[in-house]
């Protein structure tokens, strides 16, 4: 992004060619290629898009043309972009996201040491095979576990479980004994229409039974506490599931995760004996990436059910 006169704030204007360009000792960290993907705000990303990167980066991983590859992203929707790679990429070559929380016109960016840092965390040995990594502000983070916590600070992405993967000082990466588990899906060839459904006080069933009019192959609910729903929801996640519908129940709160607990109907207890799927430590936008990418691959409830279940309790 560069600060636009005419439109009053920062847009795209900065190709990948001028970002690696603008960080000294980049060469020092190895051969360096760019390629220009796209240039959007993160906010334009859409499914269709991870689909093609995937695919690109299929092909470079193929051709074995990387020993590593940075990707330089939005900060907004940069979790949900790296957790598609990190389920549907499946390669021991590090696949590191960076980006910035300030413009490169601004006087004091934070683009280039991040840029820096990433390039350094790829080209590391210790980066093979912990699946694809989000550096920012001198931490590394796994896909799975990151998550954007602050809207304009610097240091803006915090691991919630378990601890950052590790640092980067000095220009030297330095890894903990960390790490965060993985599953792999099959590579889509489209992706279905998965909905966020979310739990507030006093919400009624419009929101869940419009998106499931609107073609909804599976449904996420971002419920409240550790998965909770009100009456009306519940009803209508008892309506969804006897249709058919896979409905996953993350949680709004950063942290814990997402476990049956209440037997009161909407408590955990009650939609995972209705045949909800706990997302566990899945924050609701990464539950919906999941979920798109199974249906994508045709997975059937079972199947869906042993995926989710896959990471550790909380």
């Amino acid at each position: 992004m560069r600060a636009d006169p005419v439109g009053g704030g920062p847009v795209p204007a900065v190709s990948g060619r001028e970002l690696v360009a603008a960080v000294p000792g980049l060469q020092l960290v190895g051969q360096i290629t760019v390629e220009e993907f796209t240039n959007i705000p993160s906010e334009r990303m859409r499914p269709e898009n991870w689909l093609r990167l995937a695919r690109r980066i299929n092909e470079l991983l193929t051709e074995g043309a990387a020993d590593g590859i940075v990707i330089l992203h939005g900060t907004d929707t940069m979790e949900e972009t790296a957790f598609f790679l990190d389920i549907t990429v499946p390669t021991d070559v590090p696949v590191v996201f960076t980006g910035s929380m300030r413009a490169a016109s601004d006087l004091r960016p934070d683009g280039p040491a991040n840029i820096l840092d990433a390039a350094t965390v790829a080209a590391h040995s210790d980066a093979r095979g912990r699946g694809v990594l989000i550096v920012m502000h001198g931490e590394i983070h796994s896909a799975r576990r990151v998550t954007k916590i602050d809207t304009s600070d610097v240091d803006a992405f915090d691991s919630v479980l378990p601890p950052d993967l590790g640092t980067v000082r000095s220009g030297q990466a330095e890894f903990s004994e960390t790490w965060s588990p993985h599953v792999h899906v099959p590579l889509p060839e489209s992706l279905p229409r998965v909905d966020i459904v979310l739990m507030y006080a006093g919400v009624d069933d419009f929101a869940l039974r419009a998106a499931v009019q609107r073609g909804a192959a599976g449904l996420v609910i971002a419920g409240v506490g550790a998965g909770n729903v009100n009456e009306d929801l519940f009803g209508a996640i008892l309506d969804a599931l006897h249709a058919g519908l896979p409905v996953v129940i993350s949680s709004r709160v950063p942290y814990g995760g997402s476990r049956p607990i209440y037997a009161y109907a909407g408590g955990g207890v009650a939609l995972q004996r209705a045949g909800a799927i706990f997302a566990f430590d899945l924050n609701p936008q990464k539950a919906r990436v999941l979920l798109m990418a199974a249906l994508g691959a045709g997975y059937d409830l079972p199947q869906l059910q042993q995926l989710f279940d896959f990471a550790p309790p909380t």
